[in-house]
């Protein structure tokens, strides 16, 4: 009886262990080099499927008809992302408009002077940062890890040319006003990035309700309005779309009435880091909402009531509504006050000895297992004045 030759299984034990004793800086720069040269192969491979001769003899304009449909697939990729870097420069010009508003309100009682006050620091610290920011595109995102990291197309050479440190370990990267992750490696030119729909990036937020809240849908409303217009072949005719537009419009007119702003809740947000083929629908865990401990938005409140607790005259109110905007907090030392990172879809019901609430969240970025453009934004406590030498 031949005997069974073990050697070549202990050696590629050895070398499992011997990978697996890689730091991971080290792992982190092989992925950066595997990364760099599958880009400029796949956009090769993608060049060579345009120039693939014609294979259907019963139909010779079958090759040429889907090669239309890939071009044009991609040209209205191109065009998604043009109109996504116009948005943010909107977007940039409405903040800046927000911020004189604020700043010249005449508000007699304190609480509200100390409110707006309050907010214009936090739009003045926002536009601080995103009038540094770098715009990226994605260029890989593996299956296997989809909810969880994506790779762009910016690092330490862009840091060279502006002689500034914007890329950096802890960047926070966004899509005009909305969260998308963090920068967590960064190599000489293309940076992982670490999602919000990952379960290690725990963002501190904390429920808003009012005039944030409107805010927020407004934008997502002005952007389907903009995209709709021009899209005939979606309605049945024109009566159709303009009264689908009137409709918008009249959404429009009702959430740009003034509502009084609330912050309320605060807690901690986590994805779920599923692979691609379970991430269809992304939503993020929250634990930990409450409002025990007064801050600079209003007294500490009763979980269940809402009531203030030291002033039980206070009209009742709930600490966390389905529908509630999340926005950092800027409590956690990476992400600027004030980003907003979600919607309350679900908020579980409290059960015996609870001290907190449980919810279920949306990312306020609608297309993230779509996104091709993000824009990275320089680490919290990045000085503009300050110059690096590279």
């Amino acid at each position: 009886m031949r005997k069974t030759n073990y050697f070549p299984f202990f050696l590629l034990i050895v070398f499992l262990l011997f990978m697996m004793s890689f730091p991971k800086k080290t792992v982190d720069r092989f992925r950066n080099i595997a990364i760099a040269s599958f880009t400029p192969i796949s956009h090769g491979f993608k060049n060579m499927l345009f120039k693939a001769p014609k294979i259907d003899i019963a139909d010779p304009n079958c090759y040429e008809i889907d090669k239309l449909k890939l071009e044009n697939t991609m040209l209205k990729n191109q065009i998604n992302g043009i109109y996504e870097w116009l948005f943010f420069e909107n977007r940039i010009e409405d903040q800046v408009e927000k911020y004189k508003i604020i700043s010249e309100v005449d508000e007699k009682d304190i609480y509200l002077k100390d409110f707006f006050q309050r907010r214009a620091e936090e739009l003045k610290e926002i536009l601080k940062v995103e009038y540094q920011s770098i715009p990226a595109k994605v260029i890989f995102r593996s299956a296997s890890s989809w909810s969880s990291s994506l790779w762009i197309n910016v690092g330490e050479k862009n840091n060279q040319q502006l002689s500034k440190l914007i890329i950096a370990k802890n960047s926070p990267v966004v899509l005009a006003n909305n969260l998308v992750g963090v920068v967590e490696y960064v190599g000489k030119s293309h940076s992982r990035v670490r999602l919000i729909t990952d379960s290690g990036l725990v963002p501190s937020v904390r429920s808003v309700r009012g005039n944030a809240q409107d805010k927020a849908l407004l934008d997502v409303l002005c952007s389907l309005k903009d995209q709709i217009y021009s899209r005939d072949d979606i309605f049945q005719s024109n009566v159709d779309k303009n009264d689908f537009l009137n409709t918008v419009a009249d959404l429009k007119s009702k959430l740009t009435k003034g509502k009084e702003e609330k912050y309320l809740a605060k807690g901690e947000l986590r994805g779920s880091s599923n692979p691609f083929w379970r991430s269809k629908s992304t939503c993020l865990k929250g634990i930990g909402f409450n409002y025990d401990y007064a801050d600079v938005e209003g007294p500490a409140k009763d979980l269940r009531t809402g009531i203030a607790v030291d002033d039980k005259n206070m009209k009742s109110e709930p600490l966390i509504e389905e529908g509630d905007l999340l926005v950092t907090t800027g409590m956690d030392g990476i992400f600027p006050k004030g980003l907003n990172v979600a919607i309350v879809s679900k908020i579980n019901a409290l059960k015996d000895g609870d001290f907190a609430y449980t919810i279920e969240a949306k990312p306020s970025v609608e297309n993230l297992n779509d996104i091709e453009v993000v824009l990275v934004l320089p680490p919290l406590g990045f000085d503009s004045s300050e110059s690096n030498t590279f």
